[in-house]
């Protein structure tokens, strides 16, 4: 069971109420249950955006416990690639 409040659809409903589940996501994440069972989740691009910065967070503390992090101009010199990489 999750620990966060969340709205359930069935996935027949989801499917045929696509718009609503998409209105229900924006508010709290959307639980989509098949067969008695959750098999999906649907979330707002915010809680994605806070779950990315989480992740992304622990994974920097993860690094700095190990010791495995990049110095400030490796990290500018490696983000310059990124940003100036051609498609």
């Amino acid at each position: 069971m999750s620990k966060i409040e969340t709205v359930t659809f069935d996935a027949s409903e989801a499917k045929n109420s696509f718009g609503k589940l998409i209105d229900a996501a924006q508010r709290s994440p959307v639980a989509i249950r098949r067969h008695g069972r959750r098999v999906a989740f649907v979330i707002s691009p915010a809680d994605m955006e806070t779950i990315e910065d989480f992740y992304l967070g622990m994974r920097a503390i993860e690094a700095m416990k190990k010791g495995k992090f990049l110095g400030v101009k490796e990290s500018e010199a490696f983000l310059n690639r990124i940003l100036h990489a051609q498609d």
